[in-house]
């Protein structure tokens, strides 16, 4: 992976950044209108469902009023998996007439005032879909990454009992038995958009190694998902440093998993954890080169085969079999990150891409299809035919911005700077929506800082630029804004340590306390503003 990777998503099913591109430089291309096909993309409101008109606080009071739940979704347009969502759950039967149970809310990043309600409810990465029961307390997030089946069941759950996850989490805690239903909210919650509210990072381990173990058997397949959330708790402990794990422990979760994964109705229930867990699931329970690894690589293997050939019971989008085949890939790449993939691996990933490419023509379900694909590219180091799909893309998808941080990262990758830094500054010219155009403006100050960090004058202009996008909105400093201006601002200041480079914060951070000042005193945006580029105090002698 880059040094630094310009898609700055935080989603749960984006996990990878490409890098790598092949040995001809590409042209940029010239500014070009979407394609028929992509119009879909382009659309705010997916059609089918009666979304609220008007803002999230009156939302909320007509819910109240009509004793209904609201349903919150939170999203961007040039988002690869909030584009899967619409092309896989939005435009479903079951969902539309669903949706007549609740009010639903379609909040996009970039409307005015969404980054301050995402501070609200503690939501970041997109998408996230929260339902919340009349009085306004949050039920559960919903997840991703499931069929519309799945994800009807548990919203069916969900507004019957409209016990709170918080709540629940409580009880079994406390001992309380759960039913069957409840089971199933806990398990379905989307604890990767959760962002630690219902439980902290510190506490992961043990509280689904409880939920894991609490959970009835009769919902094996649902209680699976509870027992992946402590694997991954474990594994990125493992990351940070320390064994979490004892032998024992270790050992136990290895057998388990080898039991589970022949089962259709835990891979029915688990299709993302199989396409995005096994590298860090193998690698927390085995040692490299070991049996252990052998077995389970083999039965992940056996697992994906099963998801593929529909012999599990499941039907795969087209993202969901590009990935299937990426993991398949990331296996291979276990014990041997940097060596050759064998050839009929390779071969099936170009013509699965070449496949879906053809096929796929509706605009949200391309995006999301496209994006797979160059995932799978990039994890297969197939470099060069990564490059041209995402260039000939550009023309067709309504977000071509969101490729071209790819195409920078490929550029960078490939040792081409002054092509990755054209990217950049492409793809934030192109960006469309406050919080969006903050985002890849970011990404552009990040490339000219770490790519070509002896030109400050370039780097003050687009300094000055990009914080210019925050000129005139009072709620800018929020959420994901607010975090890409925490990264933006450590970047400066590590790099404008010399005189000349000092002077060039000193005109950012002038520029900043304008903006900072027409903000509301006491307010927390404006706090936010005035932490940005904010010089360190003076260091005290000791005594």
């Amino acid at each position: 992976m880059n040094k630094l990777s310009y898609r700055l998503v935080i989603i749960s099913c984006a996990l990878l950044a490409l890098a790598g591109c092949g040995r001809k430089t590409p042209a940029t291309p010239e500014a070009a209108p979407p394609a028929a096909a992509a119009s879909g993309a382009a659309d705010r409101h997916p059609e089918g469902i009666d979304w609220f008109d008007g803002e999230l606080d009156a939302a909320f009071a007509a819910a109240k009023a009509a004793d209904k739940p609201l349903f919150l979704y939170w999203g961007a347009e040039w988002c690869p998996p909030c584009a899967q969502i619409k092309a896989t759950i939005f435009n479903q039967r079951e969902f539309q007439e669903r949706s007549r149970l609740f009010v639903p809310v379609y909040l996009d990043g970039d409307t005015p005032s969404a980054q301050k309600h995402g501070e609200t409810f503690g939501v970041v990465g997109y998408p996230t879909m929260i339902l919340f029961r009349p009085d306004g307390k949050e039920i559960t997030r919903l997840p991703g990454g499931v069929d519309v089946e799945h994800y009807s069941t548990i919203l069916d759950v969900a507004l019957a009992d409209a016990r709170p996850v918080a709540d629940l989490l409580k009880a079994v805690r406390a001992g309380e038995v759960l039913s069957q239903n409840d089971w199933r909210l806990l398990a379905y919650h989307s604890w990767n958009t959760d962002e630690g509210r219902t439980v902290e990072q510190k506490d992961r381990i043990a509280t689904f190694r409880l939920l894991g173990k609490q959970c009835p058997v009769e919902l094996e397949g649902d209680c699976t998902r509870l027992f992946f959330e402590y694997l991954y708790a474990a594994a990125d402990a493992a990351e940070a440093g320390g064994n979490p794990l004892s032998g024992l422990e270790r050992a136990e979760a290895r057998e388990r998993l080898l039991m589970l994964l022949g089962k259709p109705s835990v891979l029915q229930s688990n299709v993302q954890n199989l396409q995005y867990g096994a590298s860090d699931t193998i690698g927390l329970l085995s040692d490299e080169s070991s049996p252990e690894r052998g077995d389970l690589t083999a039965d992940w293997t056996k697992a994906l085969d099963m998801l593929d050939s529909g012999e599990a019971g499941t039907k795969l989008s087209a993202p969901e079999r590009l990935n299937v085949i990426r993991a398949r890939v990331q296996i291979a790449r276990l014990d041997s990150p940097a060596g050759p993939l064998p050839e009929p691996l390779l071969a099936q990933a170009r013509s699965a891409v070449a496949k879906v490419d053809a096929e796929t023509r509706d605009g949200y379900a391309r995006q999301a299809a496209i994006n797979a694909a160059a995932n799978l590219y990039w994890e297969a180091g197939l470099d060069e035919e990564a490059n041209r799909l995402l260039t000939s893309e550009l023309a067709r998808t309504a977000s071509p911005y969101y490729f071209m941080l790819t195409l920078a990262d490929l550029a960078q990758r490939a040792g081409r700077e002054d092509e990755a830094v054209q990217w950049l500054a492409r793809a934030y010219a192109d960006a469309k929506g406050p919080a969006t155009r903050f985002q890849w403006g970011t990404n552009y100050l990040l490339g000219l800082l770490e790519m070509t960090p002896e030109d400050t004058q370039r780097i003050e202009r687009a300094g000055l630029e990009v914080i210019g996008e925050l000129d005139d909105n009072p709620d800018a400093f929020y959420q994901r804004t607010r975090l890409h201006l925490q990264k933006l601002n450590t970047k400066l200041l590590d790099w404008g340590q010399d005189a000349e480079r000092a002077k060039v914060i000193e005109t950012l951070r002038t520029r900043t306390a304008k903006i900072c000042r027409e903000l509301p005193e006491g307010d927390a945006g404006r706090r936010n503003c005035e932490s940005f580029l904010k010089p360190s105090p003076p260091a005290t002698a000791s005594a």
